[in-house]
């Protein structure tokens, strides 16, 4: 339950206040902590055997993405919210069935989200539990955008 964005493939530098350094789920978020992190949009990714779902970062109170001059967007949440960064569409990560059929694309695609389910273990365990199943029903959030620029 979020918004996706289009973010120029060269904004790759990430910055962020909130859960890390490793990703995050609703179910699986033990091995973080609160802090201020950095990375790049590629080592945000997990390198699963086979492509799926992954590379959330939880409990965001902002972030920022930006080039090599630290130009860019920062994104602020009223609340703490979601974010998940590929360069990849969630289309083609889904249609993968190798991490060599994920083909860098021109743009990167950015989830903000206000809330994400919990992932589960149903290939080998139970399902998603009651308590991380993301229901149908109203929700408020909002952002802030601020464009970066250095002179």
């Amino acid at each position: 339950m979020g918004l996706d964005w289009e973010v120029p493939g060269d904004r790759s530098k990430v910055e962020w206040f909130g859960a890390g350094p490793g990703e995050a789920y609703p179910d699986s978020c033990q091995a973080v902590r609160v802090g201020r992190f950095r990375a790049t949009v590629d080592e945000l990714q997990t390198p699963y055997v086979r492509p799926q779902e992954n590379g959330n970062r939880a409990d965001i109170r902002w972030a920022t993405f930006t080039d090599g001059a630290g130009n860019g967007l920062r994104f602020v949440g009223e609340e703490p919210f979601h974010f998940a960064a590929r360069r990849w569409t969630d289309q083609q990560l889904d249609a993968a069935l190798h991490p060599s059929d994920l083909v860098p694309g021109p743009v990167i695609h950015l989830h903000t989200d206000h809330a994400v389910q919990g992932l589960g273990t149903a290939a080998v365990g139970p399902g998603v539990l009651p308590q991380h199943r993301l229901e149908l029903g109203p929700a408020d959030f909002a952002f802030t955008l601020t464009p970066l620029h250095q002179s």
